[in-house]
């Protein structure tokens, strides 16, 4: 009994050690301005939880606490109490006078906006993630009777245990037919769930985990749209994205849908001003022009439909205002032959040409520009030079440029490495590189140590592994068994002074 009890004990100490060492993912020390600064320049996304006392906002930061584990290397979240007496000359600087409780978000050293969604951790999360995106179609009143699913686990899980018709909306954040359709989706889903038994859903298939479920539906354009029955999928709907065709579908799914209305052809438009060319007709309609742009499109193609109307409008004042010069547009998936030819790879492609010369490429696509361009067209500055990627810069030969195959075999001989996970277009990224290159070359010839340099753009899944949200993202590591978060600053000094005295050990993540 008397050995019982000790080990007993003796696993109870250990429990308690452990809570004491485990790092929280809060960030409680900042009390002075100075302080507060200095993190918004080392971090680029920040939230910020003031309160009038831990206790009075027990609930919600209780909640904050819980978000900021599971966004650990996505961003920083900060706790201030306004109450305590060496954090209310901070709050008072701030101008923050929370009513109990105020959620502020910083960005790239700025302030950026203040929270604006549920406290919930799910909402934070996905705040965190992307704190410049749109609300969440979940949290957005005219989506209540769509069911979101938000994995696909709960999905699966749902097909299983369900077998009401649904049809399910798949769908990405940024796509404008998808933004279209959602207030009839959701008004439709509203008049359904009076009826009983028929559910309209919708899934988010730009998230990481929702991957698998766009592979294993082959879905490729949004919104996708696909019907269930009795937890299996029947087949795609390919009707209208009106409210009155999503309910008449739902109540008679059996009843081929009402197809979508064709769209016009562009050249079929006889009230434009726009000179709609063919692969037949394309060279006698330029060579008698002196200053002519064509602008190759494809019908399908957002970014022409967006262009369209301002092309139209350019020529209408082109006439009016008497600029010499003809505007002429090419469908280059018709004449194809033409659009080769110009070695058209993308849409809309705008080409000047004179007398029935191609001359150069223009990027106009605003109405005035347009018109300004035509008065006086010149060809414009060739582009600069593109940068040399970073591994090919001569001072960054003591950078460990590592792939998929290269990390592990590299770091599991290195007892102190500094890896920075990077974007090419990353300003910040570009900002850092050169005091990290000055700490590698500083201790180039230590064996033990490396800094070493993932791009995500080339190397995503090693990325995704080590749950890389933003750039840069930089982690220690200790012959691969030890990882710890870098939350230094970023000069040279700093990456140095880090590597020759990293934290204790006890604060870090078993690999």
């Amino acid at each position: 009994m008397w050995i019982s009890g000790r080990i007993v004990l003796l696993l109870l100490l250990v429990a308690l050690v452990a809570a004491k060492t485990k790092t929280s993912a809060v960030q409680e020390d900042v009390s002075e301005y100075k302080d507060f600064k200095k993190l918004l320049r080392t971090k680029n996304n920040v939230l910020a939880l003031y309160v009038t006392s831990a206790k009075a906002a027990a609930a919600e930061l209780k909640v904050f606490r819980e978000a900021a584990e599971a966004i650990r290397g996505t961003g920083t979240m900060l706790l201030v109490d306004c109450g305590q007496q060496d954090r209310k000359k901070l709050c008072k600087k701030l101008k923050v006078t929370p009513d109990r409780y105020t959620l502020k978000h910083y960005k790239d050293g700025d302030y950026h906006k203040d929270y604006d969604r549920q406290v919930s951790v799910g909402s934070i999360v996905t705040f965190m993630r992307d704190p410049s995106g749109d609300l969440p179609w979940e949290e957005d009143a005219e989506g209540d009777d769509v069911l979101h699913f938000s994995d696909a686990a709960t999905f699966t899980k749902h097909l299983r245990k369900d077998i009401r018709p649904m049809l399910v909306m798949f769908y990405v954040p940024w796509c404008g037919f998808c933004k279209k359709m959602k207030p009839d989706y959701g008004k439709a889903a509203t008049e359904l769930k009076s009826q009983g038994g028929y559910l309209l859903a919708a899934m988010n298939v730009e998230r990481q985990e929702n991957a698998p479920v766009r592979r294993l539906f082959n879905i490729t354009g949004f919104p996708t749209l696909i019907y269930f029955e009795n937890g299996k999928l029947r087949f795609t709907y390919e009707g209208e994205n009106t409210k009155d065709a999503l309910v008449a579908f739902m109540l008679n799914p059996n009843t081929k849908p009402t197809p979508k209305p064709k769209e016009p052809e562009w050249s079929a438009d006889t009230n434009s001003e726009i000179v709609h060319l063919t692969s037949q007709g394309f060279e006698p309609a330029l060579k008698d022009e002196k200053s002519a742009l064509v602008m190759f499109y494809a019908p399908w193609c957002g970014h022409c439909k967006r262009m369209k109307p301002e092309y139209e409008k350019a020529a209408l004042e082109m006439k009016q205002q008497k600029v010499p010069g003809l505007l002429a547009a090419l469908d280059a998936t018709k004449e194809q032959p033409i659009a080769e030819k110009h070695k058209v790879k993308g849409y809309p492609t705008v080409k000047y040409f004179a007398n029935g010369v191609y001359k150069f490429d223009v990027n106009v696509r605003e109405a005035s520009k347009i018109v300004d361009f035509m008065r006086d067209p010149r060809e414009p500055p060739p582009p600069p030079p593109p940068e040399k990627a970073w591994e090919e810069e001569e001072d960054s030969k003591e950078v460990l440029f590592l792939n998929d195959e290269t990390f592990s075999s590299t770091l599991k001989r290195k007892k102190h490495a500094l890896v920075m996970f990077y974007a090419p277009w990353c300003g910040h990224c570009k900002h850092t590189k050169p005091e990290f290159t000055a700490a590698a070359i500083a201790l180039q010839d230590d064996p033990r140590v490396a800094f070493a340099a993932i791009d995500c753009t080339k190397h995503s899944a090693l990325c995704a592994k080590y749950n890389v949200r933003g750039y840069p993202t930089i982690l220690y590591f200790s012959y691969l068994k030890i990882k710890l978060d870098y939350n230094g600053g970023r000069t040279s000094k700093d990456f140095i002074a880090y590597v020759n005295n990293p934290p204790s050990t006890t604060e870090h993540t078993e690999l």
